[in-house]
């Protein structure tokens, strides 16, 4: 008897003990140099839960979609959300801000979100898997929230109890607004620094540093209850195309393939990835069949979806597409209804932004016998084993969960220090840190891209008035106006050149056209030891058109915990601790 009641005391402790890990695993942690609380061990995607199987033809179908919110178009179907959804049973709904913006009509767009949300759910069976990206939190484009760092700040931080703190703060803030699913992290390496839709939304060009940094940030979205999206599958980043205008491609062998992106992808399919996006990108080392000629995008692929990411990987998880409306998945097929029929086909779970037809011809061709019956049903129990995972069976009273004073607190303690820990010193070769009032007072921040971005550098100049220095802000200076009369900067001790963020730049993201090449051109023409060179953005640009700066700052993001680091590091508030996530001065520059 009393060895029984040892073990039982022992066991109790035990208990004790894993439910004190587990509660702290659910709160705001203070931050550390270690990773926490994350669950590495690879999740069973088996759903014990098989309501699936009573739906309907319509209903299942509707599980593979993940449609764009029209809601004054889907209130046309029938005059109201309820009949639309009668019709169209989807599940997934992603929230275009776009589209929200245009229809607002004068009412807050943060206040319509969630009543157009309660009007589809109060009208669907189950919960509404409610999507959207978010990679830099949702203050990127909500300004109520919070603007974050972005992935390439994560890497130079190198921090993996960060990444999951952002991870978490992502998580908290989306679910304040209903979302459930978020498309990140961006698990991309960056290996051709050329390539303009990767740059700095990577973590790293390399999958040894890039790994624990992903693992760690997924953990955190999970941790919150929010699904999260390792993308984009087989991988970019290698050749300098963009897929939002024609298929790119990841051309490396299939030893170099399998050591880096194959390593990167089987780990976190492993770590416990809830979905994967496949992107319109092909993997030649991987394929043989063609459509038209032409390897098809991993979106149009079996050989990639099916042979190797279902089968060879094990992956039991969900698979979503890109979105359908990319240049890089289209001419496949007659149309943009034929590709995501043939998306879902050819082995994705659940298709980005399909049409309402979609609904009815995939309906029609299960009927036929064209697609299998077993093909819908294998989609759909992947996406209930998710929903299981999450808690999207039942449907819940409350749409949303109210930021805690210490949710706010989590979030904005990780965006100062993940940005503090991020900028990079490349170089300062003149000992000019730390920057100081009583040195070098006039300062002008000049201004590299700046007109393709709503955020200027105003925190900068504020923070940078706040330390007495006198500052003015210049745009992207045409040197037509301004080459003939470069002396009238003279006035300034020192001249911050500025990069900033740019997307889609059709040929490639070092490139310059238009104002930035004439931007940079004055800037150039000024005596190289004012200047200091920083980039908010891709981490390469210095290199190119700032070589002969003495002082060199990489930044990655522009937010404004970024712009506060910048100025911290500046003046030797903070120390530079971080080291470049890539690698700089590549062949590719040269």
């Amino acid at each position: 008897m009393k060895l029984t009641n040892n073990l039982l005391l022992r066991s109790a402790a035990f208990l004790l003990l894993c439910g004190l890990f587990f509660t702290q695993c659910n709160k705001p942690q203070p931050q550390s140099n270690n990773t926490q609380c994350e669950t590495s061990h690879k999740f069973e995607f088996v759903a014990t839960d098989t309501s699936w199987k009573s739906l309907s033809l319509r209903e299942k179908i509707g599980q593979t979609m993940m449609i764009q919110t029209r809601f004054e178009d889907h209130r046309a179907v029938g005059g109201s959300i309820k009949t639309f959804m009668e019709k169209y049973p989807v599940g997934g709904l992603f929230i275009p801000d776009w589209y929200f913006k245009e229809h607002a009509n004068g009412q807050n767009v943060l206040d319509l979100i969630p009543a157009v949300l309660k009007e589809y759910s109060d009208n669907a069976k189950y919960p509404l898997l409610v999507c959207e990206d978010f990679e830099r939190g949702i203050g990127e484009t909500y300004s109520k929230y919070t603007h974050l760092p972005v992935g390439m700040s994560l890497g130079a931080a190198s921090d993996t109890s960060l990444a999951y703190d952002l991870g978490r703060s992502i998580a908290l803030e989306a679910k304040e607004l209903g979302f459930n699913w978020l498309l990140h992290p961006v698990c991309d390496l960056n290996m051709n620094p050329l390539q303009e839709l990767v740059v700095e939304r990577s973590v790293s060009d390399d999958v040894n540093k890039a790994l624990p940094i992903l693992k760690s940030q997924m953990n955190g979205l999970h941790q919150q209850g929010v699904i999260s999206t390792v993308k984009h599958f087989p991988g970019d980043g290698v050749t300098m195309r963009n897929q939002h205008i024609v298929t790119t491609a990841n051309s490396l062998s299939k030893e170099d393939w399998d050591a880096s992106f194959g390593k990167l992808f089987k780990e976190l399919i492993d770590n416990g990835a809830a979905t994967i996006m496949v992107g319109h990108i092909q993997l030649p080392a991987y394929q043989t069949e063609k459509i038209n000629g032409q390897l098809p995008p991993a979106t149009l692929s079996k050989e990639l979806m099916v042979d190797l990411l279902k089968n060879k990987f094990g992956y039991k998880g969900v698979i979503i597409t890109d979105a359908l409306n990319m240049g890089g998945c289209a001419g496949y097929y007659k149309n943009e209804l034929e590709v995501s029929v043939q998306c879902f086909a050819a082995g994705a779970d659940v298709v980005l932004w399909p049409s309402l037809a979609y609904m009815d011809t995939v309906e029609a061709r299960i009927n036929r016998g064209e697609i299998p019956m077993s093909r819908l049903d294998d989609a759909v129990a992947r996406v209930w084993a998710m929903r299981e995972r999450f808690g999207l069976i039942e449907k819940k009273n409350e749409l949303s969960t109210p930021l805690t004073e210490e949710a706010k607190q989590l979030v904005q303690t990780t965006g100062t220090t993940i940005a503090e820990k991020a900028v990079t010193l490349i170089s300062d070769k003149n000992q000019d840190v730390p920057l100081s009032a009583e040195k070098s007072k006039k300062l002008l921040i000049l201004e590299v891209g700046a007109e393709l971005n709503e955020a200027k550098l105003q925190v900068m100049k504020e923070e940078l008035q706040a330390r007495h220095f006198e500052v003015d802000i210049m745009d992207n200076p045409h040197f037509y106006s301004w080459g003939w009369r470069i002396d009238s900067l003279d006035k300034y001790d020192k001249i911050l050149v500025c990069f900033e963020n740019r997307y889609f730049h059709p040929l490639g993201t070092c490139l310059l056209k238009d104002k930035e090449s004439f931007a940079v051109w004055t800037a150039n023409m000024t005596d190289p030891n004012k200047r200091i060179g920083i980039s908010f953005a891709n981490p390469y640009v210095l290199d190119i058109y700032e070589e002969i700066c003495p002082l060199k700052i990489n930044a990655y993001s522009v937010d404004a915990f970024t712009q506060r680091a910048v100025v911290k590091a500046l003046c030797g508030e903070i120390p530079f601790t971080a080291q470049s996530p890539v690698k700089l001065h590549p062949d590719a520059l040269k």
